[in-house]
């Protein structure tokens, strides 16, 4: 029987443990937490078989192992993982920058080991560990990559068990990988961070600040995440991060010039933002064919999607039986 370890504990990984319940034959699952106290709160989930602060006992004899550590961790992790594996054990993880960890796997792990660097695509958030859920799961994209210390059979086998548990492979390459999670995930709280102290390193800000409301709490929400974690994440993926930095100080400078010029492009400029978005929520994949158009929907629906003034606008516009929902009324 198959066992499989997960060492870091969280909704991710948990959620992850869920999914396997229904497979035939069920996989044993064992996990690892220095904090023994972190299983009381997932027990009436049963999603772990064996739950132990004992790393030795939760990897032994171990057919596969996923870390769902910060990426701070995994290098120590590794140090100790070499010396308890055994032969042909997969290790994988959901780390967001593979390509610092995939050096550490060839400078630590033995010939042996079978490194993936792999990462599913979630799209629902689960704030609370005792949420934890399989239908964060369900259907998603899940990113593998080859790498040096990857073997053709550990591929095959980590491949086919991705499908059975419903996702789809989405294979790509370590560095195509980290520049895009540079660019959707770690450029976001640096940018956020980057308005908060642009504004209160500013002599007016003591009495700016009175002015500060919700929306200015939602807008730079992501400056709230741990500054290390964000540090070291950043500085794991410097250059894609470099690079998207670069992008996003040319967009600034777009819509600054448009905006100096009382230009026409400034519109088109945010209609382009606001489409893309309107992709998104409307679960619009460029990849296939673009035959998706909803319903109008009613102000209120519209509103909470799009926003009041933008509802309006839609809501005025075109056919009212249908529309592209992503569209902007032009």
């Amino acid at each position: 029987m198959t066992k499989i370890s997960l060492i870091g504990v969280s909704p991710a990984s948990v959620s992850f443990a869920l999914t396997t319940k229904n497979l035939t034959p069920k996989p044993i699952i064992s996990a690892y937490s220095s904090d023994s106290k972190i299983f009381d709160q997932i027990k009436h989930l049963e999603a772990i078989d064996d739950a132990s602060n004992n790393l030795e006992k939760v990897v032994l004899n171990s057919d596969m192992i996923v870390l769902d550590l910060s990426i701070s961790e995994i290098k120590s992790q590794f140090e100790q993982l070499r010396h308890l594996v055994k032969n042909d054990c997969i290790i994988t993880d959901f780390s967001h920058s593979k390509k610092r960890v995939e050096s550490w796997a060839i400078e630590i792990l033995p010939q042996n080991f079978c490194y993936i660097p792999a990462r599913p695509l979630i799209k629902m958030e689960i704030p609370q560990l005792s949420d934890s859920n399989p239908q964060i799961f369900k259907g998603i994209r899940y990113c593998i990559m080859e790498s040096e210390k990857s073997t053709k059979d550990g591929m095959e086998w980590f491949v086919k068990f991705i499908e059975l548990l419903g996702n789809k492979p989405f294979f790509l390459d370590i560095h195509e990988h980290d520049s895009y999670t540079a660019a959707t995930e770690i450029l976001l709280p640096i940018v956020s961070s980057s308005i908060i102290n642009s504004l209160s390193k500013n002599d007016s800000w003591s009495e700016m600040r009175k002015f500060v409301n919700f929306e200015f709490e939602k807008q730079t929400e992501l400056a709230n995440q741990d500054p290390i974690e964000t540090e070291i994440n950043s500085i794991t993926a410097s250059q894609p991060l470099i690079y998207w930095l670069d992008q996003t100080i040319k967009s600034l400078y777009e819509i600054r010039n448009s905006i100096d010029q009382n230009s026409d492009e400034l519109l088109n400029l945010l209609i382009d933002a606001w489409e893309v978005k309107g992709k998104i929520f409307a679960g619009i994949d460029e990849d296939l064919p673009q035959h998706v158009e909803l319903p109008s929907s009613s102000q209120s629906i519209a509103s909470a999607m799009f926003g009041a003034k933008l509802a309006s606008r839609m809501g005025d516009q075109g056919d009212k039986n249908l529309r592209k929902s992503w569209e902007y009324p032009r």
